[in-house]
């Protein structure tokens, strides 16, 4: 069988008390073919340093890359940019620092599913914080209907090949005014890879395993209600507007 190599994609911003959940849950992989990319996304407290300080002492010094920017990115231009240091044939799992993968299998797993089906696309289920809620699921497009028009179920954790995000238009990853799009960032970037990878009739797959824990206060009275709750909805339903860009 296959033995896929997996990368870890992490951006990260101000998540130093957070980031050894997710380090350790990439530690604990049983599948040994992985590294990981941690970006530090401009972070005011030690989340870079103490990310690197953790991988030496725990023995994974060489699995774990550190990419420090100077201005804020965000988590659409992170992604993209980093697909220069990631090889075509890599999986790449993105981890938002603070979550983690919730199974010491998960990647191999991941690697028996990508083998057996030839996939280009998947998504696992998740769980928010410590509860059963799951937005993730599966994708029934009826005849004639594209992923931009079909709900949002592609969520945590997103996995894909390399290869098939440097296929995507930059100007999918971009306003109206060609600034990178920061916020609804999981639909601009996965939804036109998505697209593609349907448009070529490759399979899009989710795998319903919960293998990754979200980090939200669910206590937070303002969670959907909050201005940035209000700019996420207007982003993703403008980016779903709009539709694949070619």
């Amino acid at each position: 069988m296959e033995k896929s190599k997996f990368v870890f994609l992490t951006p990260a911003y101000n998540c130093e008390e957070e980031i050894s959940n997710t380090l350790f849950s990439f530690f604990a992989q049983s599948y040994s073919n992985w590294r990981a990319i941690i970006i530090d996304d401009v972070s005011t407290d030690r989340t870079g340093d103490y990310a690197t300080e953790l991988a030496i002492r725990c023995g994974f010094g060489g699995k774990v890359s550190l990419l420090r920017r100077e201005e804020k990115f965000g988590e659409v231009r992170n992604t993209v940019d980093c697909m220069d240091m990631i090889d075509d044939d890599e999986i790449v799992c993105r981890v938002d620092g603070g979550d983690w993968i919730t199974e010491n299998d998960c990647l191999y797993m991941l690697n028996n599913v990508y083998a057996n089906y030839k996939l280009s696309v998947l998504w696992t289920g998740h769980r928010w914080a410590y509860t059963d809620h799951n937005i993730s699921g599966e994708l029934n497009l009826s005849k004639g209907q594209t992923v931009y028009q079909h709900k949002w179920v592609s969520s945590h954790m997103k996995t894909f090949r390399a290869s098939k995000l440097k296929r995507v238009p930059r100007v999918n990853f971009t306003d109206k005014d060609g600034n990178w799009i920061m916020i609804a960032c999981d639909q601009a970037v996965f939804l036109p890879m998505m697209h593609m990878a349907h448009q070529a009739n490759e399979r899009l797959l989710f795998f319903p395993r919960v293998c990754y824990h979200y980090n939200i206060n669910l206590n937070d009275p303002d969670l959907f209600s909050s201005e940035r709750s209000l700019d996420q909805k207007a982003s993703g339903d403008l980016i779903r507007k709009r539709g694949f860009v070619s």
